[in-house]
């Protein structure tokens, strides 16, 4: 151990030069003319249980007690997977002109495409916390549009969530609609007070449905809006700078080590192979 640091201390000039260059290039690599500040928005929101506004949920007790208001782990899982969607991305990309925000040339459509979703996926990320909320976060170089970027993901993923709840349920209505009118034809021609309790039972229940198909029904519950970032979240300039001076310094010493014992191999007590 004493021989290895004589000859880094007698190399120290050497070391120390490469150590304090690599620490100036990494200085000037991470300054932000050259790699650019990025800032991260985050939005933080619970997601509501669908079956809490189901027809069953609403208008019968019996089933609807002891109901969550908020969503389960599949649920959370869905709605992971429509943040992470294509139709989501392409929304955003398009609505912001993220093509001519990243810089990427569009003389390809197809590939100009392919490296801006890329480029977009590497600063988003959606995930579920440990408290079983959702946080959605959005890295970009203005603050501002990382924010409305952010907001308008879980906005659009909320749309397309919606129509999935809703989709069945006004197949449903259709189709109620459908037979009460064939019942209230039959009424006409038939004074049947069967028929009048069938037609009053089939109203109470897409009465029902259209209730549970309401659009005024919350889907998410937010506790964190997207807000634009006052300190930047990458790159961190002085952990690159610190990785690069360690990293130099062990590099330039090792070499310094070999070269030496190389030359004196039989002071050190090697044998040159």
């Amino acid at each position: 151990m004493i021989q290895l640091l004589e000859i880094i201390m007698k190399w120290r000039k050497q070391v120390l030069f490469f150590t304090l260059l690599s620490v100036l290039i990494a200085s000037v690599i991470t300054a932000p003319f050259i790699m650019p500040p990025y800032y991260k928005s985050k939005m933080a929101f619970y997601l509501s249980n669908p079956i809490s506004t189901d027809r069953a949920a609403l208008f019968n007790e019996k089933e609807g007690g002891g109901v969550s208001i908020f969503g389960g782990k599949e649920d959370i899982n869905r709605f992971l997977s429509i943040l992470n969607s294509a139709p989501v991305s392409l929304h955003i990309i398009q609505k912001y002109k993220l093509k001519a925000h990243y810089n990427i040339p569009d003389d390809d459509k197809e590939l100009s495409l392919y490296y801006t979703q890329k480029e977009f996926f590497g600063n988003f990320k959606a995930i579920k916390n440990d408290l079983g909320a959702i946080e959605v976060s959005i890295e970009d170089i203005d603050p501002s549009l990382a924010a409305s970027m952010a907001s308008d993901i879980v906005m659009q993923a909320d749309s397309v969530y919606r129509a999935m709840l809703v989709e069945n349920k006004s197949a449903v209505l259709a189709l109620l609609d459908k037979q009460i009118v064939l019942k209230d034809s039959e009424k006409q021609k038939s004074a049947s007070s069967a028929l009048s309790d069938e037609l009053a039972r089939l109203n109470t229940i897409r009465d029902q449905y259209e209730v549970s198909a309401s659009a005024n029904f919350k889907t998410i519950y937010v506790v964190e809006e997207p807000k634009p970032a006052a300190k930047k979240s990458s790159p961190v300039r002085w952990l690159i700078v610190l990785l690069s001076m360690v990293f130099s310094f062990v590099l330039a010493s090792l070499t310094a080590m070999a070269i030496e014992l190389y030359k004196n191999a039989d002071k050190y007590g090697f044998n040159r192979s």
